[in-house]
């Protein structure tokens, strides 16, 4: 299976903020829109990403320091690791192990097209593994029945 037939499958709205705003800006639109990662743009050009372990490194690393006085362009992770729509799922499920992260945005023709979370992937295999375990039940089943005959 593909990355692009993941993201088809989800159909949820991939949400950005700009960059010229500040941490306290992104917790609150992640709050309201029950998101735990945003896209960091400026203008159409993703520049980074802001997560729920970017709140809690900004918290211990600017201790005192209040979240509406963080720019976000300070408080975000600004290296984007994306994944391909022609991807297979056990790359994107293998770059994010390797990576250690959460969230991988899906890229094409230098557009965020999609967003996938740890949770899709694992669902994902979850799903794969079931319909392979129901196929060797049968299958045994089928073996035992034509031994009885």
């Amino acid at each position: 299976m593909r990355v692009q037939d993941v993201i088809t499958q989800k159909r949820r709205t991939v949400h950005t903020l700009p960059v010229d705003r500040t941490a306290e800006d992104a917790i609150v639109r992640m709050t309201e829109v029950q998101t735990s990662a945003l896209i960091v743009m400026d203008g159409d050009r993703p520049v980074g990403i802001f997560t729920e372990r970017d709140v809690l490194r900004c918290h211990v690393a600017w201790k005192g320091r209040l979240f509406r006085e963080m720019p976000l362009a300070e408080a975000m992770t600004n290296t984007l690791i994306v994944a391909r729509p022609e991807d297979l799922v056990s790359s994107a499920m293998a770059m994010m192990i390797q990576a250690d992260i959460r969230h991988l945005p899906v890229v094409e023709n230098q557009q965020i097209i999609g967003m996938l979370s740890i949770t899709d992937l694992v669902k994902h295999h979850v799903g794969a593994l079931t319909a392979e375990l129901h196929y060797l039940q049968e299958y045994i089943t089928d073996l035992q029945n034509a031994v009885q005959d």
